[in-house]
């Protein structure tokens, strides 16, 4: 089982190096995400419709299709305490953490493009939680 960030479902609907691969955990009944990753995908399509990247009717279709590929959303409330504490020790943002706390709670793989936060878990001893990129 992974559990995908929002770097990963982002591709599906931005054209971006890597896409291709994102892509296979569309629609993927065993892929999971924190309900949060709506919140964060909508605030990326947000800030492309102020830079005038895409229109807001854009933004509004890359959130449905992007609502749509995540067949399983886990709830984030509970998992904020340990991303609290994964936060504390990671000196990384809690937003990200809820993601990892939920493949820690799933015992599943974090699937994640976000380079900076791979290295840190990797360098703090959460390395096992980590997929592979594809």
């Amino acid at each position: 089982m992974n559990v995908i960030d929002s770097s990963i479902a982002l591709q599906w609907v931005l054209p971006e190096a890597g896409a291709e691969e994102a892509v296979t955990f569309y629609d993927d009944l065993r892929s999971i995400a924190p309900d949060v990753i709506l919140v964060e995908v909508a605030n990326v399509l947000a800030k492309k419709v102020r830079a005038k990247n895409l229109s807001g009717d854009e933004a509004r279709q890359a959130l449905h299709f992007v609502r749509q590929g995540l067949v399983r959303l886990e709830l984030s409330a509970p998992l904020v305490p340990r991303a609290l504490e994964l936060s504390i020790a990671l000196s990384h943002p809690v937003y990200d953490c809820v993601f990892l706390a939920c493949a820690e709670e799933r015992q599943a793989k974090l699937v994640t493009r976000d380079a900076p936060f791979r290295k840190r878990v990797e360098d703090r001893g959460y390395g096992h939680l980590l997929g592979e990129v594809v």
